[in-house]
């Protein structure tokens, strides 16, 4: 009875075998980072690695592809190998040898993934070269790898793995001469492994750091500081984890001791990287459409040919002072002059609103698209949040908290007071993820009557008085935002926001005199079937009925019954399945309401 482990017999069995036999060594060194990033490195398995907040500390440094194997992991590899025999005087072809037999053992340990096959590949051909005293073509091998992987595998042409690696890769065949000559300049005494490491990363993020900002809505700014900081130590740990761990496959006797140095480089290459991760804006949110990313990547490598090897200083600090001013524009005053506005995020079958006024923003939930979410925040400017407002904790509201961790800069968490004490699971899940965020003292509880001040808005706390549904729907935090926006003392405009509450809250509120009419109304659960009723619809009275509903969805949101509810009420329903983000503008006398499409 139970499960059974089924195992091949062949070649290819044996192999996994190998590969699983690391695994399990490596996991047997202990915990902590230092294990799950060699486990990573070099067997390319970042199980243990995503289960921990590391991974998240080297995607927002621009380090993941350290912890990614791939063709840069193959030529340290070889680089340190080569320099090590060099050293050594061995002969060329042994030398070649002994370099295309640590390849193959990377590639084994690693599960061939598709990007060090050809980077292999193109390393295997290049010893070719060097072996028979020819010309190596680096160019063209690539060109042939890509085709032979688009050929062999069709679906490989739509892989994103595939096209990072091959940008990355074009990358270091033009520019990792270019870039160890002006590190060279630089820095005449840098040691040469580090400054050839440095070389190969600075060359593949090139290439490839537009790319990755489009496709996952992100864009490291403390890249080239990371990426600088950890050349000395990481060609250290890439190869010296391989060579740990195959020692310790040969000789079981000497693992911890191999092991254990390993796992000592790979937690202080990770210590430097949480470190990194913690300076503010290390990485921003990007909306950058994938044609608009590929031009910069080559407009990038134009600029660099035409600038290089020599770049002029006035040209260089050029670059650094419009850099710093695109900065300055974007944290300090385009915060500053957005206007007071209520933003409905498109983050999918979500609800994600932004709040903001006189430089203060308040995020209230965040879906659980993470890309998507960076992706509305970057199209609205949004890099700092006072306050991010959780209405409850299922996932659709909170399940992209923990992914602003370094991306954007959050000042606390609010959540409802008896969510901080309630043993559900969605609540714990909460919280966890809020402290994660913020840590505990950045975690801060709201209750019935609390009230929140975003520059011209007022956001006070209307629902719920106390938990009736274990942290559900029924206990969605509901907040009546009103904005004073001539700054007379007086509300000009008031808006409602209810989370998942339906009408049997709406009810209460009414019937309490806590809610009467309003101007903006973020409708219930999605527009769920008991969203409101006719007479709470009549008493709400909205002008605009924002609706957050992804599009298609299996829910059947908004339902007709709650649409011609509003509609028979006069109101603007706007919905993000097919407007987008819907941003509405306050003004003394109008709400200007704007549509992403």
């Amino acid at each position: 009875q139970g499960s059974q482990r089924v195992e091949r017999d062949d070649a290819l069995g044996a192999l996994l075998a190998l590969r699983n036999r690391a695994i399990e060594v490596l996991a047997q060194t202990g915990q902590g980072d230092g294990p799950a990033v060699l486990a990573a490195l070099v067997c390319g398995w970042r199980g243990a690695l995503e289960e921990g907040d590391a991974y998240a500390a080297y995607q927002v440094t621009g380090l993941a592809h350290l912890v990614a194997v791939s063709g840069a992991h193959l030529s340290i590899v070889a680089g340190c190998a080569s320099a090590l025999l060099g050293a050594l005087r061995v002969p060329r072809r042994i030398a070649l040898a002994v370099q295309g037999g640590l390849l193959l053992c990377f590639l084994v340990l690693a599960a061939a993934p598709p990007s060090a096959v050809r980077a292999a590949v193109m390393a295997g051909a290049g010893m070719c070269s060097f072996a028979a005293r020819r010309r190596p073509a680096a160019l063209s091998a690539l060109a042939v790898c890509m085709i032979a992987c688009i050929a062999l595998a069709p679906h490989t042409a739509l892989s994103v793995s595939f096209a990072l690696s091959a940008l990355s890769t074009l990358g270091i065949v033009l520019f990792a001469g270019l870039c160890s000559a002006w590190i060279a300049r630089m820095v005449p005494r840098a040691p040469r492994l580090a400054r050839d490491a440095l070389s190969l990363t600075c060359a593949s993020n090139i290439a490839a750091t537009p790319l990755a900002a489009a496709l996952f809505s992100q864009l490291p700014l403390v890249a080239p500081l990371a990426n600088i900081a950890a050349a000395p130590l990481f060609p250290l740990v890439c190869a010296g984890g391989l060579v740990a761990v195959l020692g310790a496959l040969a000789a079981p006797a000497a693992a911890p001791v191999l092991l254990g140095c390993a796992s000592a480089g790979a937690t202080a290459l990770t210590a430097l990287v949480r470190a990194l991760a913690t300076i503010p804006n290390a990485s921003i949110p990007m909306a950058l459409p994938l044609e608009v990313a590929l031009g910069v990547s080559a407009a990038g490598a134009v600029v660099l040919w035409l600038a290089w090897p020599h770049p002029r200083l006035r040209i260089v600090l050029g670059l650094a002072a419009s850099l710093c001013c695109a900065a300055v524009a974007a944290f300090v005053v385009m915060p500053r002059v957005a206007g007071d506005e209520i933003i409905m995020l498109d983050v999918g079958q979500g609800d994600a609103f932004v709040v903001r006024s006189r430089g203060a923003a308040v995020l209230i939930d965040t879906g659980n698209q993470e890309r998507l979410l960076r992706e509305a925040l970057a199209r609205h400017g949004v890099y700092r949040l006072d306050a991010v407002l959780i209405t409850h904790g299922d996932d659709d509201h909170k399940g992209a908290l923990t992914s602003l961790a370094g991306v954007v800069d959050v000042g606390r968490v609010l959540v409802a007071q008896d969510a901080l004490s309630c043993g559900c699971g969605s609540c714990a899940s909460l919280v966890a993820d809020a402290r994660a965020l913020v840590g505990d003292e950045g975690v801060a509880g709201v209750r019935q009557g609390d009230e929140l001040h975003v520059g011209a808005f007022d956001l006070a706390v209307v629902w719920p008085e106390r938990f009736v549904d274990e942290g559900g729907n029924a206990d969605s935090v509901c907040l009546l935002a009103d904005a004073d926006v001539d700054g007379d003392g007086a509300s000009d405009w008031r808006a409602l926001f209810t989370g998942d509450a339906e009408h049997e809250q709406l009810r209460a509120l009414v019937d309490a005199g806590l809610v009467g009419a309003v101007d903006i109304y973020k409708v219930g659960h999605h527009g769920s079937r008991n969203a409101l009723d006719d007479e709470e619809a009549a008493v709400l009275a909205p002008r605009i009925a924002l609706v957050s509903v992804g599009e298609r969805n299996r829910y059947g949101h908004p339902t007709k019954e709650t649409l011609a509810r509003l509609d028979a009420v006069g109101a603007r329903i706007c919905r993000t399945d097919e407007e987008g983000d819907v941003s509405c503008k306050l003004t003394d006398d109008r709400i200007e309401v704007e549509t992403l499409r």
